[in-house]
């Protein structure tokens, strides 16, 4: 009876001890992956949902913050970037020189709390409006 309580006894501290291990051990790679994850970029990518301006006489989309040389003379029209694409429409080439159609460079983490539906400063909204 002896023997029983002494091996429940140390069992119970070495699976005490087991646990201690496994917490810190997975905390501390938290906390690493947290590290890492400021060291790796991912570039936000525009969504379908947002809107651009169009210009049917040279099948190309402009983003909201065009330059007015680029659609002068042209008739312009709004769609989502997504409709854009399936009607044949192509960026315009300043627009990208621009940067226009890239989003905020983030860290990982902050993809990853995006994707989990938390709030991340970005260039477009749920909703596809710009914001800035």
């Amino acid at each position: 009876m002896r023997y029983v309580t002494f091996y429940l006894l140390t069992g119970a501290v070495y699976m005490s001890k087991n646990l201690k291990i496994i917490i810190v051990v997975s905390i501390s790679l938290i906390i690493v992956l947290l590290f890492l994850s400021i060291y790796i970029t991912v570039e936000e990518k525009i969504p379908g949902n947002a809107v651009v301006i169009v210009t049917p006489e040279d099948k190309l989309y402009h983003s909201i913050h065009f330059d007015l040389i680029c659609i002068e003379g042209k008739t312009a029209q709004t769609m989502t970037l997504s409709e854009a694409l399936l009607e044949g429409y192509k960026p315009h080439d300043y627009d990208i020189e621009l940067g226009y159609f890239r989003g905020n460079p983030r860290f990982l983490f902050h993809h990853v709390l995006s994707r989990l539906g938390m709030n991340v400063p970005s260039r477009w909204d749920k909703d596809g409006n710009w914001l800035w």
